[in-house]
């Protein structure tokens, strides 16, 4: 048994379009089959706490104005197409010693502003550590540069970046944040303070 803490929305039917291409991208398999091998659903847009120190974001704002959704992603409802709010991005919190420690999935609604709502779910200023996607790929330099500088005003010590980051965007970071920047990749072992 698993349980899958998400948002209501990961079941619409979710594509990515744009000129000349049309293509699905949202969860392939039916609930009920995923269930008929042992997955059961926490469906919530509230943060959910897992334990008293790990809680999900639930629906992400979007407060900072260099931070927009994909204008390529959209949802087929009734026949009908609208864009995607993408409210079903979610991303972990772990609150440590040390601060919080964020887990991105692909920080859709923007990575600073997933860090700028744990900190106001946990109540925790210091966030130590950020792991995970930050959809950048494609990114202009600007909004880049203003996610470094964002993320060194928040006082995070550790940034490692995974897929969606983009080489040239994660370059940029990296110059940017000096040390407290690491490439995560698949089989990086990161210990959580």
């Amino acid at each position: 048994q698993v349980e899958v803490i998400a948002h209501p929305d990961i079941w619409a039917k979710k594509y990515a379009r744009g000129e000349g291409f049309e293509r699905y991208i949202g969860i392939p398999f039916p609930r009920e089959e995923l269930e008929a091998l042992g997955a059961s659903f926490t469906l919530s847009k509230e943060p959910v706490w897992i334990t008293d120190d790990i809680v999900s974001t639930g629906e992400i704002a979007m407060t900072e104005e260099f931070e927009q959704l994909d204008p390529n992603l959209y949802v087929k409802e009734d026949g009908s197409w609208r864009r995607d709010e993408l409210w079903d991005d979610q991303a972990l919190i772990i609150k440590t010693g040390e601060g919080l420690t964020v887990i991105l999935g692909c920080a859709h609604r923007g990575a600073i502003n997933t860090l700028r709502h744990a900190r106001e779910i946990t109540g925790v200023a210091l966030i130590h550590t950020v792991i995970g996607g930050t959809h950048l790929t494609g990114a202009t330099e600007e909004r880049v540069l203003r996610t470094a500088t964002a993320l060194q005003e928040l006082g995070v010590q550790r940034v490692g970046v995974s897929h969606c980051t983009g080489l040239p965007s994660a370059v940029l970071l990296a110059q940017q944040l000096g040390q407290a920047f690491f490439f995560n990749n698949t089989g990086t072992r990161i210990t959580v303070p």
